[in-house]
């Protein structure tokens, strides 16, 4: 099942922050959907995914840390 969640953080670079950015489990866009593609931040997370950030900051692959989330 599609999922997308809000989540908050900050870029890793300048540690300027950013909030409810939209992410989704699927690494496509939903046809239909109440958010259009340019509204996704990123695709393929999966709540697992979304604790493993948090618990790990920094210690990511990705250019920003989530801090928080939400489902939507």
């Amino acid at each position: 099942m599609r999922t997308y969640f809000s989540i908050n953080g900050y870029w890793k670079d300048d540690k300027s922050e950013f909030d409810n950015y939209i992410v989704t489990n699927y690494d496509d866009h939903e046809e239909n959907s109440e958010y259009e593609e340019e509204d996704i931040f990123y695709y393929g997370l999966e709540e697992h995914d979304l604790i493993e950030a948090i618990e790990l900051g920094e210690n990511t692959m990705n250019d920003f840390v989530i801090v928080s989330y939400e489902k939507l």
